[in-house]
């Protein structure tokens, strides 16, 4: 127990010497460290800067993406049982296609209308672009329809999808 004691007791007095042996830094090792936290400190902060810009882009995208999918998966499961003869050709614009019934499938201001029901966007930050149409195809005939959704986001980020679908054929050819 003494020798432990004995031990202690030297440590600490070495521990005491060397701290009065210490003189300080000098100017030069004080500006070298402030440097170099300096440096470090700059580059831990662009690091932590672009992961927190790109997440934002990220989760902006995801949300534009979201909301593309879901008027999309909306209009394509209405036009997918569509019949040719059931669309007044007359009174559809670029905006939407006139059904005979009266009913719209499309796009009207900041809604998207399907039927007799409008689907509002679930992102108050994104709204549909003037871009946005609906299209019957000179190309594919006139039961393929193009459909060109742009959204964009209030912190200016655009997204743009084009998908196409084929009406039901219940009329016969049209050449």
């Amino acid at each position: 127990m003494k020798t432990l004691h004995t031990n202690l007791k030297g440590m600490l007095a070495m521990i005491r010497i060397s701290w009065k042996n210490e003189h300080g830094v000098t100017l030069v090792e004080l500006l070298a460290a402030v440097t170099i936290a300096s440096i470090i400190g700059i580059v831990v902060y662009s690091l932590l800067n672009a992961g927190l810009n790109t997440y934002e882009r990220v989760k902006v995208e995801a949300e534009l993406r979201d909301e593309a999918d879901y008027i999309m998966a909306s209009m394509i499961n209405e036009l997918y049982t569509l019949k040719i003869s059931e669309v007044n050709r007359e009174d559809s614009t670029n905006k939407y296609i006139m059904l005979n019934n009266g009913a719209q499938i499309g796009f009207d201001d900041q809604n998207v209308i399907i039927g007799d029901r409008e689907i509002s966007l679930n992102n108050s930050k994104i709204s549909i672009s003037e871009e946005t149409k609906i299209l019957p195809s000179e190309e594919f005939g006139l039961e393929y329809y193009e459909i060109t959704l742009v959204l964009e986001h209030e912190i200016s980020e655009k997204l743009e999808t084009e998908s196409g679908i084929r009406l039901i054929n219940d009329i016969g050819s049209e050449e």
